[in-house]
């Protein structure tokens, strides 16, 4: 009997550290953000949120929706990936970083297609020193050329830790141009 009761005090001491280890868990890193994107005479909304069992482990959304609520645009990204992102320890810095991730406004550089960097004839990409931009497969100077002529809204976020990702507004919909390389 005396037996049967230390290992019933044992599996209960057991028990409770569990739980107490349990509580010293660091929450989870559910954040979000949004701003909105005015282009022309329409208003999108830039969308931001992490989710994981804490922001070292979160993975990070960005979604672009028309004025209407239809998604254009979503892609998800290691948080700790993201220069932006990766500072942020905790859901309260999280919520601060995903505001400012997600914020149009911080995309002074390229605020349209024209701003791309030009692709002069005869070499193999377009040309911006040592800020190199890489157009998306299947781009050739040709269709890029004139995506920049087209001088379309541009929206470009943070997508790395020393990259932007660039989206231009045609027609309605959201197309990924490429990614522009930042020293860092």
């Amino acid at each position: 009997m005396r037996l049967i009761v230390l290992a019933a005090v044992a599996l209960l001491a057991a028990a409770c550290q569990r739980l107490e280890e349990a509580d010293n868990i660091a929450p989870g890193c559910d954040a979000r953000a949004a701003n909105t994107w005015g282009v022309a005479d329409a208003q999108y909304s830039v969308e931001a949120s992490t989710d994981g069992p804490d922001c070292a482990r979160a993975v990070a959304t960005i979604v672009v929706r028309d004025a209407s609520g239809v998604p254009l645009y979503a892609e998800a990204h290691l948080a700790n990936h993201l220069m932006t992102l990766a500072p942020a320890t905790t859901e309260a810095a999280m919520q601060t970083a995903l505001a400012d991730w997600s914020n149009p406004a911080n995309n002074t550089t390229m605020q349209t297609t024209s701003a791309l960097p030009d692709w002069p004839q005869g070499v193999a990409a377009p040309q911006n020193g040592e800020f190199p931009f890489y157009p998306e497969p299947g781009y050739d100077r040709d269709t890029y050329m004139a995506i920049r002529a087209e001088n379309a809204p541009l929206l470009c976020y943070v997508q790395g830790m020393e990259s932007t990702s660039c989206l231009a507004l045609r027609n309605g919909a959201l197309e990924k141009i490429g990614v522009q390389a930042f020293p860092g």
